[in-house]
């Protein structure tokens, strides 16, 4: 089971940080392997919301919210997410010194038992890369507007903690 963890100190409010991080349809907007992302439930915000992504790997992947603690947090589970049996993440904000901390937790449980086990740490260092990616590319978003249009990559390190 590999456990990640990753923040990031965004330079706006928490009401802000968190109407960007709550739409569901935008992670396209933020995170680089995602084509597209429809709300495909019935409900489009809060607990049993649905998305489905459409990934650069031509994989669709679903995500299903389990938790919404409205203006605060989120956590979701993916179905059909490559090598995982399992993937959970929760999102938090906070605010802090009239900035806002942005938190990702993720739970990953790889397929294929003790195999599995042996590609987790090849599995950990490229998620953590990706999502490290990922938060400097929200905080642009949420900070400018709009989203960044270079490659990711090129986003400046930033601060994780506020």
């Amino acid at each position: 089971m590999l456990q990640l963890k990753g923040t990031v100190c965004v330079e706006a409010s928490k009401e802000a940080t968190w109407k960007v991080l709550s739409d569901i349809e935008n992670i396209s907007d933020w995170v680089d392997v995602v084509i597209t992302a429809k709300s495909t439930g019935m409900v489009s915000r809060g607990v049993d919301a649905e998305r489905t992504c459409e990934l650069k790997n031509k994989v669709t992947i679903t995500e299903r919210w389990i938790a919404w603690d409205e203006g605060n947090s989120f956590t979701y589970e993916g179905f059909n997410v490559p090598m995982a049996k399992s993937a959970k993440n929760t999102w938090t904000v906070k605010a802090e010194n009239g900035k806002t901390l942005i938190t990702t937790e993720s739970v990953l449980v790889l397929k294929g038992g003790i195999i599995g086990r042996m590609f987790e740490p090849l599995v950990k260092l490229m998620t953590k890369r990706l999502g490290a990616k990922s938060l400097a590319s929200l905080k642009y978003l949420v900070e400018n507007g709009k989203p960044f249009e270079g490659k990711y990559s090129s986003l400046p390190s930033f601060a994780t903690a506020c």
